[in-house]
């Protein structure tokens, strides 16, 4: 029993670990760029003079930026006019860890699919609702852009067209939060929509056109529902050859 009772004791000591300085210095920098204290593109101030602000040692500090720079909230760049700058967290990189969270439990592609499907038509219903003239212009162009692929048989460029719907739809939808979300899942799966690309044939590609052209008109007329349901039933063919029942693999090549 008191073996037990050290070990309970070791765990929760272990878990009350207190932040280290370098983690508490990066926190603070964390929440100025959160509020907009520091803007993204902005310059940190030099090391001497965040040493003197923080009242800590160099290694403390660059301790701080590392975890701020693998975070994506900081790009340390090189030079004289160099430094750290504060930046965007890009979609891509957020998804990555994403991705090895996802894998290491194990997440079937019907899992995947069907989170994706749980959002991505509701945005685009949303963006009936909401729609104005610049989104109709970037939707439109983006099914021009698969239109023009389809014509000339060129798989590569159709999925890249593809994967554009989706992300208009995705970024003129107008709710931030499900659409960074949205965005997240999309990037997991936009390998899978070139690879369906290259295995398309032009009835299939045509077949998309049409129904990239009909969601236009929906959104155009403002008809959220039909615009939903319509794009739900379109997603459910977008991604072939996934066995929905096996874990899918994220960083297949």
């Amino acid at each position: 029993m008191a073996t037990s009772g050290a070990s309970d004791a070791v765990s929760g000591d272990a878990q009350a670990r207190p932040p280290k300085t370098g983690e508490m210095i990066a926190e603070r920098l964390r929440r100025q760029i959160a509020r907009g204290e520091l803007a993204i593109g902005e310059r940190l101030p030099p090391e001497d003079e965040l040493t003197t602000t923080f009242g800590i040692a160099r290694t403390t500090l660059r301790e701080a930026l590392r975890i701020l720079e693998s975070q994506g909230l900081l790009e340390i760049r090189r030079g004289r006019t160099g430094g750290p700058v504060v930046t965007m967290p890009r979609i891509d990189s957020l998804a990555e860890g994403l991705a090895v969270t996802l894998q290491l439990r194990g997440t079937t592609a019907g899992d995947l699919d069907a989170a994706r499907q749980l959002l991505e038509p509701r945005l685009a219903g949303w963006l009936a609702t909401s729609r104005t003239d610049d989104d109709l212009v970037v939707l439109r162009a983006a099914v021009d852009r698969a239109s023009a692929a389809a014509a000339v048989s060129d798989r590569t460029a159709f999925g890249v067209a593809a994967l554009g719907m989706h992300e208009a739809i995705i970024d003129r939808a107008g709710n931030t939060t499900l659409a960074t979300i949205s965005g997240l899942l999309h990037a997991l799966v936009a390998r899978y929509y070139l690879r369906s690309a290259a295995r398309s044939d032009d009835e299939k590609m045509q077949r998309a056109v049409r129904s990239y052209r009909k969601l236009a008109r929906l959104i155009e007329q403002r008809d959220a529902p039909g615009a939903e349901e319509h794009w739900r039933r379109q997603m459910t063919f977008t991604i072939e050859g996934w066995q929905h029942n096996r874990s899918v693999d994220l960083f297949d090549d």
